[in-house]
């Protein structure tokens, strides 16, 4: 009987210090330091390409291609960049010349190739300088000048030529979406800028061509704009529009140089820019007219 017993008694002791190592092993383990798991980087995209589909000679298609490649950084070689961008993408190439399209083909942990191609345009779109919005914003290619919509005289009238807004597109200028104008803005921005007296030409002589002048009659400095004529979004490359930097606008926005074209006729001109990523943020607006 007693040995019965004392052989269950060591039976239920060797369970209990079974459950105890066990318990042990899952604390100290718990409590050793864990090394982070880095995955691995893995290998970079291979065999980079791009085929072009030129049905239209001046609006191409590229479709870029790369073996474990998925993120796609086009330099369209005509001053557009579309980044991060499609698989798939267009641009227009009104005018003659040749161009380096270049696409950054990006895989698993930022491994990348490049793939390189070239686009020939033999002669210049005969209908560029016809074409809507191309027609208004440069007279047909001979050349318009733009000025700030106002009558402005001397630095004691405060003109309404440009203006903070809520984030909507669809605001009508002068209407009850404004929201205030510099003249009117209760010290939080200049009234009169170095600007106001500015002129901004935009041809298609020779080429796609953007002038700005600081005032009208000075040397000018020339860069260059890229129109989208379809979403109606105009991009101005080197320098900058009249007053792009005016107080109260996000520097990092307005050196983009990307606005959308929320009105554009013969006579006038209305750009807006989103300066907030928020719903609710708020963008600026420039309005011009036609000297």
């Amino acid at each position: 009987m007693l040995h019965t017993i004392f052989l269950k008694y060591l039976a239920m002791k060797k369970n209990i210090n079974t459950i105890i190592a066990g318990v042990m092993l899952i604390f100290v383990t718990s409590c050793e330091p864990q090394t982070d798991k880095i995955g691995e980087i893995g290998p970079a995209p291979t065999n980079g390409n791009i085929t072009v589909d030129d049905s239209d000679p001046y609006n191409p298609v590229f479709t870029a291609s790369a073996d474990k490649g998925f993120i796609y950084h086009w330099d369209m070689g005509n001053e557009q960049k579309i980044a991060p961008g499609n698989q798939e993408v267009t641009s227009y190439y009104p005018f003659a010349g040749t161009y380096e399209v270049v696409c950054t083909i990006y895989g698993a942990g930022a491994a990348k190739v490049t793939a390189t191609t070239t686009f020939t345009v033999d002669q210049t779109d005969p209908s560029v300088a016809s074409k809507p919005v191309w027609k208004e914003l440069t007279d047909e290619g001979k050349g318009k000048t733009w000025v700030y919509n106002t009558t402005v005289t001397d630095s004691n009238y405060y003109p309404a030529y440009c203006y903070q807004t809520y984030n909507d597109t669809t605001y009508d200028y002068g209407g009850g979406a404004r929201c205030w104008e510099p003249g009117n803005s209760w010290g939080q921005c200049v009234a009169i800028t170095p600007d106001v007296f500015g002129e901004m030409v935009f041809d298609l002589v020779g080429g796609i061509n953007y002038t700005y002048h600081h005032v009208a009659g000075d040397a000018g400095v020339k860069g260059t704009f890229i129109l989208d004529a379809n979403k109606r979004i105009l991009t101005v490359v080197n320098p900058y529009i009249l007053d792009y930097n005016i107080q109260c606008t996000e520097p990092g926005v307005t050196a983009t140089g990307v606005y959308n074209i929320v009105r554009l006729t013969d006579d006038e001109m209305i750009l807006w820019q989103k300066q907030t990523d928020i719903d609710w943020g708020t963008g600026w607006g420039w309005s011009f007219k036609r000297k």
